[in-house]
Formats: C-alpha cells, sequence, structure tokens
C-alpha cells in the first residue's frame, strides 16, 4: 500500500515540482539582487463549493518572492499571493487583471472577503465600510499559464504598489 501511495504522490506532485522548479529559476535571472526563496508549506486555505476556506494540510511548493509576493501551485492552479494599502486599493484599476480569478480578503481578518473579479464593482463600497489598514489579494492562474506570463504579472504588482 505505502509503495502505491508514494507512486500516486509522485505522478500528482512532479508536475508542480517542476513548474515551480522552473519559475524560480526564471525569477533569478530576472530579478537579480532580489531575495527570492522556495519551499514547501501547508495550512493555506481554499474555498470549498459553499464558498467557505477550508483548510489543507498537505505541503505545496510555494516562491517567496520577498517584498512582493509569495507563489503557491497547488495541482490545478498557480496563485500569487500579495498585499495592498488601503490607499493603494482604492486607486488600483481592477480592470487590469479582470481577465483571472482573484479574491480580495483581509490581513487582520483573513476569512472577511472583500471582493473578486465577479464583483470589482462593489470593492470601492467594501473597502469604504473596512476598518482594515491592507489587504491580501490572491490571484489565481490555470496551472497551464506560461512561465513568461507568470514573471510579467509581476511586473504589474510591482508597478501598481503591491508588496508582501
Amino acid at each position: 500500500m505505502a509503495e502505491a501511495t508514494r507512486e500516486i504522490l509522485n505522478r500528482i506532485y512532479s508536475p508542480i515540482i517542476h513548474k515551480s522548479h522552473e519559475l524560480h529559476r526564471t525569477l533569478i535571472k530576472q530579478y537579480t539582487g532580489s531575495k527570492i526563496n522556495r519551499g514547501f508549506f501547508n495550512g493555506h486555505y481554499h474555498k470549498n463549493s459553499e464558498g467557505e476556506y477550508q483548510p489543507d494540510m498537505y505541503p505545496i511548493p510555494v516562491i517567496s518572492f520577498i517584498g512582493l509576493c509569495d507563489i503557491e501551485f497547488d495541482f490545478d492552479t498557480v496563485s500569487i499571493t500579495t498585499k495592498i494599502s488601503r490607499n493603494q486599493i482604492q486607486l488600483f484599476d481592477w480592470n487590469i487583471i479582470s481577465s483571472v480569478h482573484f479574491e480580495i480578503y483581509g490581513v487582520e481578518n483573513y476569512l472577511k472577503d472583500y471582493g473578486s473579479e465577479q464583483n470589482y464593482d462593489k470593492i470601492g463600497d467594501n473597502i469604504a465600510s473596512s476598518t482594515e489598514k491592507e489587504f491580501f489579494v490572491s490571484i489565481y492562474f490555470p496551472f497551464i499559464t506560461s512561465i513568461e506570463d507568470l514573471a510579467k504579472f509581476l511586473t504589474i504588482l510591482q508597478k501598481n504598489n503591491f508588496y508582501y
């Protein structure tokens, strides 16, 4: 039984590990001098079918681009988690990223939703009624998104005052 489990886990993890290594190498070359680490982490969350956040116990590869974002490699998505200040979030043009799935949630209360690409016209109202000083933004890309497109997206984050 243990051998079959190992084979299944290796088959599942192999693509995400390879993609994380490839993006890590690309970022190290592209952002010389930046601190970019990688590792495996569990305790991440996803929304279940009822729209509630649920913790995941299994580890996934994560690239930490210090000062900008974490890039998480899950089985069907690559997500980028970053933060933006209250002032900057009110100025950000959500149309820039409206073609991808994103979620905005609190830093102090990370289980509180403030919007997504499905209702980005309401983000301003949700932010205005909040006491949060900064917000997490998680952007979800299909796993098949190219390394080049993922790396280019980080430039958008930098230009728009996102940080981590």
